[in-house]
């Protein structure tokens, strides 16, 4: 897909073309036995989906993360969610970077075990 942002002036800009689905777990109360009830609530948010560098992908391993993906998202967009839903696959954030041009990198691996609600 042409982007309409590259087309225009600096061809560095980036292009929310994509779209994504961020994930944030709200406690809404509490069940009989005082464990606190959680509730997924969804943001769909326009993104650009880029590659893991070998920097981070070695450094992440290190860490005991495996990393899949980088999306990056407009910074108002993102408010610290820990889950992201992409193509139909659930997805939890290891590591954000607010960056200087507005937007946030959002470096992503692939949830296992997690259900969906």
């Amino acid at each position: 897909m042409t982007s309409l942002k590259s087309a225009i002036g600096n061809p560095r800009n980036i292009s929310l073309d994509d779209v994504c689905t961020l994930i944030s777990q709200v406690t809404t109360g509490k069940d009989a036995l005082g464990q606190p009830i959680l509730e997924n609530k969804y943001y769909l948010v326009f993104c650009s989906k880029l590659s893991i560098t070998r920097a981070e992908h070695s450094t992440a391993g290190q860490l005991g993360f495996k990393p899949d993906m980088l999306l990056i998202v407009d910074s108002d967009s993102y408010d610290d969610e820990k889950y992201v839903d992409y193509y139909g696959k659930r997805f939890t954030i290891y590591k954000s970077f607010m960056r200087i041009d507005g937007f946030t990198e959002i470096y992503c691996e692939v949830d296992v075990g997690n259900d969906r609600n």
